[in-house]
C-alpha cells in the first residue's frame, strides 16, 4: 500500500464534534466518531477546507519554523510567487527579498525564473500525453486525480513544479561553490497546507528536495515590519511577469501561449470539470489548468491578502517589470531531470481488490442506499447517506448507526 503523507492535523482536544468540517469537506473525507472528527486519510487531498470551516481552530496545517533553518550551514528561501502580492500595494521586489533574507536566510531564489523554465518544458511535454492535457501546479489537484480520477493520470503533463525546479537549481549552484548537499537547507515560503505533504513525500530526492515549508502567514508580521523600515525606491531585482502569472488562474496557460484551454479554480469546480472530462464532454479542449483554492495560489490558506486585491497588485508588477526570462535554451540534463516519471497510483476509493468483488459490494451499497431515508442528516457521523452506505460495505460503519431508519 502507498504510504500516505498528510499536510493537515486535527487537535482532538479542540474538536467539539460540531460537524461543520464534515459537511464542508468536498471529498467526504471526514466522519464523526464518538463525538470527534476523524479524517479518512485515503480520501483527504489536503485542500484545507476543514481549516477554513472550523470555528474552534481544531485543524491546522503542518509546518516548519524559522528555527528549523538553523540546522543548515547555508539557508535558502524559495518563496511562492504570490509573496509579492501580499503587502497591500506594489513593493520593490528587492525590498521584499531583503526582508526574507533578514529572517536568517543566506539567499532567496527567484521562483519566477523556475516558472518560465517549467512553462518552456511543458510546451513540448504536452504533446506526449492524452488530451486534454492537465497541467499540475497544485498538489491538491494532483492528489484529486490520483485518488478519485486515476483514469486521468495519462493526461497529466509530467513536469515537476517550479518549487522543485528552484530547489534543484539552487542546490547545484551551492554545490559548485563547494558546499555538501546536506549543508544546504532549502525552505519553501508557502501559500497552503498541501505543499507540506508533497514535500514530505519527495524528501528522499536529494536535488529537488525541499527541507521544509514555512507558511507565509507565520512570518508575515516580521516581513511587513522590515518592509516598512526599508521600503526605499532603488534598483529592482530581476522578475518575470509570466512567472508571476502562475499565481492566479489562467497564468500558466497564458505563459505557454495556449489558446484552447480551460482554467478552473475551487476544488468543487475542478471535480465538476474532471467528471465532464471522464464523460467525454470536453471535445476540442487542449489543456486544463486546475487550482484547488478559489483564486488560485492567491487564495491559499497561508496567505494574508484578499485574493482579488492580490491579483490587482500582481498586475501592477506587469507595468513595472514588463519582462520575462524567455528561457528556451535548457540543457538536456535539466530538461530530463525536470520531467518526472508518472507514479501510477490506484484509487483508494475502490470497494474491493477484484472486479467481481467490487460489483458485489456496489450492489450491496445500492441496496443500503435504497433503504436509507436519504435526508443526509449526518446523525450517523457520515456526511451523506451515500457516504454512510459506502462506509458500511467497507466495514467502517454499522448499519445500526443510522437512527433515522429505525
Amino acid at each position: 500500500m502507498n504510504k500516505v503523507f498528510r499536510g493537515i492535523k486535527l487537535n482532538e482536544v479542540k474538536c467539539r464534534g460540531c460537524t461543520q468540517c464534515m459537511n464542508k469537506c468536498p471529498m467526504a473525507a471526514i466522519r464523526l466518531k464518538n463525538g470527534k472528527a476523524v479524517i479518512y486519510e485515503d480520501k483527504c487531498i489536503d485542500c484545507g477546507r476543514c481549516i477554513e470551516s472550523c470555528i474552534y481552530n481544531a485543524y491546522e496545517g503542518k509546518r516548519d519554523t524559522i528555527e528549523d533553518i538553523k540546522k543548515f550551514k547555508v539557508k535558502i528561501a524559495v518563496p511562492t510567487v504570490a509573496v509579492f502580492s501580499q503587502f497591500g500595494d506594489y513593493i520593490n521586489p528587492t525590498v521584499i527579498k531583503n526582508a526574507i533574507k533578514s529572517l536568517g536566510f543566506d539567499d532567496v531564489f527567484d521562483t519566477t525564473y523556475a516558472c518560465d523554465i517549467a512553462s518552456e518544458i511543458m510546451k513540448k511535454e504536452i504533446k506526449k500525453v492524452n488530451k486534454p492535457a492537465i497541467g499540475i501546479s497544485c498538489p491538491s489537484v494532483e492528489k484529486l486525480i490520483k485518488t478519485s480520477f486515476p483514469g486521468l493520470q495519462e493526461n497529466i503533463v509530467r513536469v515537476i513544479t517550479p518549487i522543485e525546479i528552484s530547489a534543484s537549481l539552487i542546490r547545484d549552484e551551492y554545490v559548485k561553490k563547494g558546499y555538501a548537499i546536506e549543508e544546504i537547507g532549502v525552505f519553501h515560503i508557502s501559500t497552503c497546507v498541501a505543499w507540506k505533504a508533497m514535500i514530505d513525500m519527495h524528501k528522499n530526492e536529494s536535488k529537488t528536495r525541499i527541507d521544509g515549508i514555512i507558511p507565509l502567514s507565520d512570518i508575515y508580521l516580521n516581513l511587513l515590519n522590515n518592509i516598512k523600515k526599508n521600503n526605499q525606491e532603488g534598483e529592482t531585482c530581476d522578475l518575470s511577469y509570466t512567472g508571476l502569472s502562475w499565481s492566479y488562474p489562467g497564468g500558466l496557460s497564458k505563459s505557454m501561449n495556449l489558446i484552447d484551454y480551460i482554467t478552473v479554480d475551487g476544488i468543487e469546480n475542478v471535480k465538476d470539470v474532471f467528471e465532464d472530462l471522464m464523460k467525454g464532454k470536453l471535445k476540442g479542449v487542449e489543456f486544463i489548468e486546475g487550482h484547488a483554492c478559489s483564486g488560485g495560489c492567491l487564495g491559499g490558506n497561508f496567505l494574508i491578502e484578499n485574493a482579488y486585491n492580490a491579483k490587482r497588485i500582481t498586475k501592477k508588477y506587469y507595468d513595472e517589470i514588463n519582462s520575462t526570462y524567455g528561457v528556451e535554451d535548457i540543457s538536456d540534463q535539466y530538461r530530463n531531470e525536470f520531467v518526472k516519471s508518472l507514479r501510477y497510483i490506484k484509487s483508494n476509493e475502490k470497494l474491493a481488490e477484484d472486479f467481481l468483488g467490487a460489483v458485489k459490494k456496489m450492489k450491496e451499497m445500492n441496496e443500503i442506499i435504497n433503504n436509507l431515508p436519504g435526508t443526509d442528516c449526518g446523525l450517523c457521523g457520515s456526511p451523506t447517506c451515500k457516504a454512510f452506505a459506502e462506509d458500511v460495505v467497507r466495514g467502517l460503519a454499522n448499519i445500526e448507526e443510522c437512527t433515522m431508519s429505525k
